[in-house]
């Protein structure tokens, strides 16, 4: 087996829960606006 430098499943899972823990807060017109700036870019998770 080769050592990874980089796990994917890791990665997305640490960004699924970030995404999540921000969202569980907001009301669904803030999750909207949250997740546009994600999109294009404004805000950072990893």
């Amino acid at each position: 087996m080769t050592k990874k430098n980089f796990d994917t499943v890791k990665y997305f899972s640490l960004i699924k829960e970030k995404l999540a823990e921000k969202l569980s807060t907001l009301t669904l017109e803030e999750q909207k606006e949250c997740l546009k700036k994600i999109r294009e870019g404004e805000i950072k998770l990893a």
